[in-house]
């Protein structure tokens, strides 16, 4: 009998060894799992905010291509603008030959009218 009480003694001893290993299992199960929760809503939160990023990005570069388009429209105008400022500055200065004649001959007009 004392045999037998021995035995049911490691039983019930094992049993409660085997049960504090399950719940001890059952813990690090539960720990994981919480964990496993956590990296998902952080994965998600990371993906929105790389989402948000690119469309920030993809703005910024729509935006600089805008500038860049006016940058280019505003040299465009300012080489415009340099050449007629050349051209002009490359036409005589002062009044033809045909010109100053008349203007000696009105003088010369002006000069007789005195005279009289």
């Amino acid at each position: 009998m004392l045999v037998g009480m021995l035995t049911l003694y490691k039983a019930i001893f094992m049993t409660e060894r085997i049960q504090i290993s399950i719940e001890s299992i059952k813990g690090k199960i539960a720990t994981l799992l919480k964990g496993l929760t956590d990296l998902k809503i952080e994965n998600t939160t990371m993906s929105n905010e790389i989402q948000s990023l690119k469309n920030e990005l993809q703005l910024k570069v729509q935006t600089e291509q805008n500038l860049q388009s006016v940058i280019d429209n505003l040299n465009q105008e300012i080489e415009l603008a340099k050449k007629q400022v050349v051209e002009l500055s490359q036409k005589p200065v002062g009044r033809t030959e045909e010109e100053i004649d008349e203007l000696v001959k009105e003088i010369d007009y002006c000069i007789e009218q005195l005279k009289k």
